[in-house]
């Protein structure tokens, strides 16, 4: 019917702006006829997955220094606050490199950051002060049906940030939309919008970012594809280049593309799962634990956390201040294995814990160490490395007394996430 439209699923996701800004696709649910034009509307899945490749070219001070590899992984979850309006909350988990010699690796984390945030259907965000996501209000849509051809403009915000990390500063920018109309990728029908924004900023502008920076010019040119049947968003492509000047007279900039891929999630069903993995250790480990006179319980537990299901493991036994693993855990890591491969399409974080002892950079150093060798050891068990995650946390998470020998021997452990992502 002439004058009527349908809107179109979309997903609205995070991307890290220089050095790290996220921006964040959700699900659209509506489409319409293209001879009626097109009705782009945000209406976010229950949850969903974002990950995001950065592919840069890096000079310092004019000189190139080579490739940066950078990869970011969201995971969100939407709650609506009202009519055509979303509140956003989520983890970015901030990775390393994830491959080596063409083979895949399980990736350390760089850092992790919370997101939270008000969404609204047409894709203007309410964030509190600088927090996450880094570029707000894109995608922007018009309140009205668009037809191949048509453009639109929006404002947005990028959250710059100093080169040690301590100083934030929100700059507004402007974008214009071109809705190119239908295409075909990878065998599927998709709508193609074309995005193109600059990044501009001259001393004066924001107190906040004068205390680092003199000045910044940038462009960013930006395809969005959409699955025209089934209304997901499958990628988007930032074709990017980044120039900022301090103020100690250094300068960096930044040449390259970004992808970013989108997923939605299946909730885990986490009593069902917590039943079948205590069910598996009873099963595999109580009777040899209870041989040599201990409690399955003081060596491994399960319990549910707000980004998944964790697995305690207690009482691993390590060469003294070395991520040397001894022999006798190899029963546990093979029926830590085992359960893990029955659980597909997920991804898991191995975070190395240690007591209060020593600096907080040898802490840090012995945990990851020591979480990169549980996974390297599930890994050799038949799990897809680059299914893993790890991250050491030093004595940052203590469960115990640091000033009790009993207390630091619970600090020392490992704990394995399965995300729900």
């Amino acid at each position: 019917m002439p004058g009527l439209s349908r809107q179109v699923p979309l997903r609205r996701r995070i991307t890290d702006f220089l050095p790290l800004i996220i921006l964040t696709l959700l699900p659209v649910v509506r489409a319409a006829a293209q001879e009626e034009g097109v009705l782009f509307t945000i209406q976010p899945g229950e949850k969903y997955r974002v990950i995001e490749k950065f592919n840069l070219r890096q000079y310092n001070n004019g000189r190139y220094t080579g490739y940066v590899y950078r990869e970011n992984r969201g995971i969100y979850e939407t709650e609506p606050t009202g009519t055509g309006l979303y509140r956003i909350t989520g983890t970015v988990y901030h990775l390393e490199e994830r491959t080596r010699d063409g083979f895949k690796q399980a990736a350390a984390l760089t850092g992790s950051e919370d997101a939270a945030y008000t969404l609204s259907e047409k894709g203007h965000m309410l964030v509190p002060g600088t927090d996450y996501p880094r570029l707000r209000g894109f995608p922007s849509f018009p309140d009205k049906p668009v037809l191949p051809g048509q453009k639109w403009e929006a404002g947005l915000e990028v959250v710059i940030t100093s080169p040690d990390g301590s100083v934030r500063a929100v700059l507004p920018q402007y974008c214009g939309y071109t809705f190119e109309g239908e295409d075909v990728y990878e065998g599927r029908r998709v709508y193609v919008i074309n995005a193109q924004y600059a990044v501009r900023y001259r001393n004066g502008q924001s107190p906040a970012a004068d205390s680092f920076l003199r000045a910044l010019s940038g462009r960013h040119v930006v395809t969005l594809l959409i699955d025209a049947d089934t209304r997901e968003f499958l990628l988007m492509r930032d074709q990017m280049e980044e120039e900022y000047q301090y103020r100690d007279g250094t300068s960096r900039s930044e040449k390259g593309f970004l992808l970013t891929f989108y997923k939605g999630i299946e909730l885990l069903d986490r009593p069902a799962l917590t039943e079948d993995v205590q069910k598996s250790l009873a099963e595999s480990l109580k009777e040899t634990f209870e041989e040599k006179g201990e409690a399955l319980e003081d060596q491994v537990t399960v319990e549910e956390r707000e980004e998944g299901l964790a697995l305690n493991l207690k009482n691993l036994h390590f060469v003294a201040d070395q991520a040397v693993l001894l022999d006798e855990d190899i029963p546990l890591l093979d029926t830590i294995a085992d359960i893990l491969k029955k659980i597909p399409h997920r991804t898991f974080l191995v975070k190395g814990h240690t007591a209060d002892i020593g600096t907080m950079e040898s802490q840090i150093e012995l945990s990851q160490q020591r979480a990169k060798v549980i996974v390297d050891a599930l890994a050799s068990r038949g799990i897809d490395a680059d299914r893993f995650l790890y991250s050491g946390m030093g004595g940052l998470e203590p469960v115990g007394d640091n000033a009790t020998d009993q207390g630091r021997r619970q600090n020392r452990r490992v704990e394995i996430l399965i995300l729900e992502d």
